[in-house]
């Protein structure tokens, strides 16, 4: 199984949010299971979970790790085809943007219940376009840890997210635009 895949195509973007298929996903990457446990697990029943199983299959980030006769049947145990996913919402998609945006809102009512006062639309768009450089810087040093992945074979998932956020960080500094950007935030929250 691959550490990290990296996807870009907006359509598995948003299958992936859907939230069903989200929980199946979250399930996954701690053990493989069965439609049957996870229709338990969730609630639903075994022909709903098939439906969203085969969609994640189709997309390329479920597969079948193992079968196991029980009876007369056949179990198929399913799990994730790679340890993290990044997506970037911040690929032109009209939708993944707007859902990009939307949920930094929520961050603003956090701000505003800290007693932060500012422009809720400026504050949205200086947020909104560190959200999109980060995102970018991101997505590109996915692809090279995905392009490097046997040499990194020896470290935790969680230790090779936080050297990704730590390279973004490092790109971001180089960035004059982003660190124009960083700058203008630290102005408008501020008490």
């Amino acid at each position: 199984m691959a550490k990290i895949k990296v996807i870009t195509d907006p359509e598995i973007i948003k299958l992936m949010l859907e939230d069903t298929r989200r929980k199946i996903l979250q399930l996954l990457r701690n053990k493989e299971m069965t439609i049957s446990q996870l229709s338990e697990i969730l609630g639903k029943t075994p022909q709903t979970i098939y439906h969203h199983i085969e969609k994640l299959k189709e997309a390329g980030l479920v597969e079948v790790k193992r079968t196991e006769m029980k009876g007369n049947l056949v179990e198929k145990y399913y799990g994730r085809t790679a340890d993290a996913f990044y997506i970037n919402l911040y690929l032109g998609d009209e939708e993944l943007r707007y859902l990009a945006r939307s949920r930094l809102k929520t961050k603003l009512e956090i701000f505003k219940a800290l007693g932060y006062e500012f422009d809720d639309d400026e504050l949205l768009d200086v947020m909104d376009n560190i959200l999109e450089k980060e995102h970018e810087y991101k997505t590109e040093i996915s692809k090279e840890i995905e392009v490097n992945e046997e040499k990194l074979k020896d470290f935790s998932n969680e230790d090779i997210i936080h050297a990704i956020e730590w390279l973004a960080m490092a790109k971001m500094g180089r960035d004059e635009e982003a660190m124009e950007l960083l700058r203008k935030l630290g102005k408008i929250l501020k008490k």
